[in-house]
């Protein structure tokens, strides 16, 4: 059987070569009437679209690689989920990797995806310093790390936690609570804890920072958690206890626990996760959130591809109520 042309498809679809060609390159230029049109041609032709190919003549691909640290967190695979679905209407593909907290690894992660010659890589991870990532030869948008001369994405982490205090003190909390997994001062999300501490000032206040928590869904982490709640409610009994989680998974496992141990939750208990991802509406009582608008990040992240400029995009965080905090 002959190899499908372009000008098969634009013979079937009663379009131009040119249109069918921009519906492979930049299909967001095209209606959702021709688009179909094309699809529908495309699908009765059986065509195949060859990468290799428009790889060896334009010395570009439409390939977007991505590298997450790991996918324990719902805040990465909700984001990997916008991040496909604004892919697909740019007309984008992407290779996603995970390099499991290794720089080794993510520095040969980034290597292979060099070699397909990828449009630009989107990172999540706080592996690489400023000055490695500004040396690669490809655009590089990163999401909550660490900033330098490329495209950032980050949460307005200070507003964040600072939303986050000020609801606790409306709810006649008497002690305040931050649990985390991990922090560098450096790192974005340290300003989740600045805002949180700014808007505590001088109350009761304790940080707890536990690296089991990293994957809140072992049972390392099962039994770290069991401890803190135990030693909270030693160590305060009859207080009120507002509690501020680093990620809405660490929140989703705090909240778990304090039910096993008739801790009540939400009357004694207020909680706050971070990101509003989709563990924080699935919990037993939803929990109140600081949204970080992941499909906005996805968005900004992708349009960032085909508008390249060096520089910090700092997205609204936004506090939503639930359960948690009636």
């Amino acid at each position: 059987m002959d190899k499908v042309k372009i000008t098969d498809i634009a013979k079937q679809s009663k379009v131009s070569p040119t249109t069918v060609s921009r519906y492979f390159n930049h299909p967001e230029l095209l209606s959702q009437e021709t688009q179909t049109k094309i699809e529908d041609a495309i699908q009765k032709l059986n065509y195949k679209q060859d990468h290799l190919a428009r790889i060896l003549v334009t010395g570009e691909s439409n390939l977007v690689g991505v590298i997450f640290p790991h996918l324990h967190l719902s805040f990465y695979t909700e984001l990997l989920n916008q991040l496909i679905k604004y892919a697909k209407e740019k007309g984008y593909h992407l290779i996603v990797y995970t390099s499991n907290n290794s720089k080794s690894e993510e520095l040969q992660l980034i290597q292979n995806l060099l070699s397909y010659r990828v449009k630009g890589l989107i990172l999540l991870s706080h592996l690489l310093s400023p000055q490695e990532i500004e040396e690669l030869p490809v655009p590089v948008i990163t999401i909550e790390r660490t900033g330098g001369n490329y495209k950032q994405i980050n949460n307005d982490n200070f507003t964040g936690g600072k939303l986050a205090a000020e609801l606790l003190i409306q709810n006649d909390c008497d002690v305040f609570i931050h649990i985390n997994n991990d922090y560098q001062e450096n790192w974005p999300s340290f300003k989740r804890i600045l805002g949180f501490e700014f808007g505590i000032k001088d109350r009761c206040y304790e940080r707890i920072v536990e690296n089991n928590f990293t994957d809140p869904y072992t049972s390392k982490a099962e039994s770290t958690m069991q401890k803190v709640v135990q030693n909270l409610l030693t160590k305060y009994p009859n207080k009120k206890i507002g509690v501020f989680c680093s990620n809405d998974d660490i929140a989703n496992l705090f909240e778990r626990e304090c039910i096993k141990q008739d801790f009540d939750v939400p009357n004694m208990v207020k909680l706050i996760g971070y990101d509003n991802s989709p563990v924080s509406n699935y919990a037993v009582y939803p929990i109140t959130s600081i949204d970080q608008n992941i499909s906005l990040m996805a968005q900004v992240a992708i349009q960032s591809l085909d508008n390249y400029i060096p520089c910090e995009t700092i997205v609204p965080a936004i506090l939503v109520k639930k359960n948690t905090t009636l």
